[in-house]
């Protein structure tokens, strides 16, 4: 029994040996994973257009006064960085009125409360960026 063994044991290490140092046994490719395909890019196409990556733009808001008595007149002042312009805005002061597309807008909040102001800003790329401000209107 002994004598199997070991021939056993040599046939096993003869063919590991010989797996081993094949050189033209063609490379096994990994199969991937649903998962790992949905986490890597897709690489491009010969001949199709590549996306330009999504660019966010950066923009600062101000508004002046943020706080005070009813009713609160406040001047916003943006600042759009890093694009190309023309811009276009879309203001939503939070108080429930119409949005607004001005670039630097005045608007008076009528009644007390806390509102977030808020700037959406695209510029003739298709980047877009935004950037809100607290409001507080309140009797002191």
């Amino acid at each position: 029994m002994t004598r199997t063994v070991t021939l056993g044991l040599l046939l096993m290490a003869a063919t590991l040996v010989a797996s081993c140092t094949r050189e033209n046994a063609p490379a096994a490719k990994p199969t991937p994973t649903p998962a790992a395909m949905a986490a890597s890019p897709a690489a491009p196409r010969a001949g199709a257009p590549t996306a330009e990556p999504a660019e966010e733009l950066y923009v600062d808001l101000e508004g002046d006064p943020d706080e005070g008595a009813p009713p609160l007149t406040v001047k916003f002042t943006s600042t759009v960085e890093e694009g190309t312009p023309p811009y276009t805005y879309k203001w939503d002061f939070g108080d429930g009125t119409p949005a607004n597309t001005e670039s630097n807008p005045t608007h008076v909040y009528q009644k007390e409360g806390e509102y977030t102001a808020t700037v959406n800003v695209a510029d003739s790329k298709g980047h877009t960026g935004s950037e809100e401000v607290d409001i507080l209107v309140e009797n002191e």
